[in-house]
């Protein structure tokens, strides 16, 4: 009899507090962070080309299986104090081009753009009629990724 009362009080309390510790984490209206973690965070996709314009970089990266996505970023991004965008070029052979879109507290901060440093590898590109994209780099604040 005491047995089946321990079980019963050791099942009833493997039930319970998980139930209480959710109710106890989800009642503070602050969000806490872990000690030393960034409000910064990134979004990281692959690069299938880099076309380098006057007006900025197109990036075209896989959205999905088949489908491909560009993003446009201004030449001002990566000069002077604008602090939105850093190009950092890479020498290694197995490195694969990334364009990392950080957010600070939900909100667009800044891109990185890892490249490789021979402008002959296979994901540079040329393009042929530049003056038709000048447009899409006007007013560009944000980059949206589309996934």
């Amino acid at each position: 009899m005491r047995f089946r009362v321990f079980v019963t009080l050791f099942v009833l309390a493997v039930i319970a507090f998980p139930v209480i510790g959710q109710e106890a984490s989800g009642s503070s209206s602050s969000k806490k962070k872990f000690k030393g973690e960034s409000e910064y965070y990134y979004i990281s996709v692959p690069v299938e080309r880099i076309y380098n314009t006057n007006k900025g970089y197109v990036v075209s990266y896989r959205r999905g299986a088949f489908g491909m996505s560009q993003a446009y970023l201004p030449t001002e991004w990566f000069e002077g104090t604008a602090g939105k965008g850093e190009v950092i070029r890479q020498a290694s052979a197995s490195f694969w081009p990334r364009l990392m879109v950080y957010y600070k507290d939900g909100e667009f901060s800044h891109v990185k753009l890892y490249v490789h440093r021979d402008s002959h590898h296979s994901t540079w590109g040329m393009l042929s009629d530049r003056e038709s994209l000048d447009g899409k780099f006007e007013g560009v604040e944000e980059v949206k990724l589309e996934f």
